[in-house]
C-alpha cells in the first residue's frame, strides 16, 4: 500500500469541511475528481473511509485512524516544503568535504574562505582523511566532495584508478615530491639527487604505501633502504630530519604549510609526481553548493600554482 500525500490532504479537508464539494472548492478539485480520489484512497487501504450522514460526510473508524497518521505526515511535508523554499531563497545549505592533511593546511582553508565570502549561508564541514578513506566517504555518501591524490607511476596508481570507478575526477594540481635533508648532509649541496646517492641514508617515511614505493626504487638501484620510523605528520618528519635522524620525501604542499629552517629541499630524480584531484559523484555537481565548493577548490589550487613557495 502506497499512500498519496495529495489524497491524505483531501481526507483531511473532507474531515474539516464535512463534504466532498466543500473540500473540492478548498483544494481546487472538481466534484468528479474528488470522488475519484477518495475512491482510489479507499481502494488503496481496503476499506471505507467516509460515510454520508444526512447532508455531511463523516469519517469511519478507519478514516479517523488514517487521519490521525495523516496529520503528522502532512505537517512534516509542509515543514520540508518551507525549509526547501527557505534554502532556495537564502542559498543556505551544507557541503561536506574530505581532504588530506597537507591540503588542509594550504588550499582547503583558502577555498573555504572564498566559499564563505561567496555563499555565507552555506556551511562547509571538513573531515581530514587520506585518499583511500576520503574516497570511501564519498562513495558511501558520508561526504559530498573529496580532495585526493595519486602518483604518476607504479602499481598503486592502477589500484587508485580502480577505486575511483564511477566518480567524477578533476585534476587541480600536479606537485613535486621533495627530498629534504639536514643542512650538513653530504648531498645537501646538490640541487638534483639520484636514488643511488642515498644508499647510506636512513629514511623517515610517512606510510606503508610509501615504504613499498621506496623499496621498489631502491631495489632497482641495487640496495635495500634503511628505514628509521614512520611519521604521518610532515612537521614531525621535518624536525626529525633537521635533528639528523635521516632524510625524507615530502610533498610541495607540506613545505608550503610549514618549512623547518634547518633543512634543505632537493629534487629526487625520476621520483613520481603527486596529482591532486577533486572527486565527486557526477549527480552531486547539480547541487549548487557542491558545484561552488569544487570551483573554489579549483581556484585555490590555481592561485597556489601562481604563487612562489616561501624559503
Amino acid at each position: 500500500m502506497v499512500l498519496d500525500p495529495q489524497q491524505l490532504r483531501l481526507l483531511q479537508e473532507v474531515a474539516r469541511s464535512g463534504s466532498y464539494s466543500a473540500a473540492g472548492r478548498a483544494l481546487g478539485f472538481t466534484q468528479p475528481a474528488i470522488t475519484y480520489q477518495m475512491k482510489s484512497l479507499e481502494k488503496a487501504v481496503g476499506t471505507a473511509l467516509t460515510v454520508r450522514t444526512g447532508r455531511t460526510m463523516q469519517l469511519t473508524p478507519a478514516g479517523a485512524a488514517l487521519l490521525s497518521h495523516a496529520q503528522p505526515i502532512l505537517a512534516a511535508l509542509r515543514a520540508a516544503e518551507k525549509d526547501l523554499a527557505s534554502l532556495s531563497a537564502t542559498g543556505a545549505g551544507l557541503v561536506r568535504l574530505a581532504a588530506f592533511p597537507s591540503s588542509c593546511a594550504t588550499v582547503v582553508p583558502a577555498a573555504m574562505a572564498a566559499m564563505r565570502r561567496a555563499l555565507p549561508n552555506v556551511e562547509v564541514r571538513l573531515v581530514q582523511a587520506e585518499p583511500p578513506h576520503a574516497r570511501t566517504l564519498v562513495r558511501r555518501g558520508d561526504v559530498d566532495v573529496a580532495l585526493c591524490y595519486r602518483f604518476t607511476a607504479g602499481q598503486s596508481s592502477l589500484l587508485e584508478a580502480a577505486g575511483n570507478a564511477g566518480l567524477e575526477q578533476r585534476e587541480v594540481l600536479v606537485e613535486e615530491m621533495h627530498l629534504i635533508l639536514p643542512m650538513d648532509h653530504p648531498s645537501a649541496s646538490h640541487r638534483r639527487i639520484t636514488i643511488d646517492q642515498l644508499q647510506d641514508a636512513t629514511f623517515v617515511i610517512a606510510s606503508t604505501q610509501f615504504e613499498d614505493r621506496l623499496h621498489r626504487a631502491a631495489a632497482a638501484a641495487g640496495f635495500r633502504p634503511k628505514i628509521l620510523m614512520m611519521a604521518d605528520d610532515y612537521v614531525a618528519m621535518q624536525s626529525l630530519v633537521a635533528s639528523g635522524f635521516g632524510v625524507a620525501l615530502v610533498p610541495e604542499l607540506a613545505l608550503r604549510a610549514h618549512r623547518d629552517p634547518r633543512i634543505v629541499a632537493r629534487t629526487l630524480v625520476d621520483w613520481p609526481q603527486r596529482h591532486i584531484q577533486v572527486e565527486v559523484w557526477p549527480d552531486m555537481m547539480r547541487v549548487d553548493a557542491v558545484s561552488a565548493m569544487v570551483q573554489h577548490l579549483v581556484r585555490a589550487t590555481g592561485q597556489l600554482r601562481k604563487s612562489p613557495r616561501g624559503a
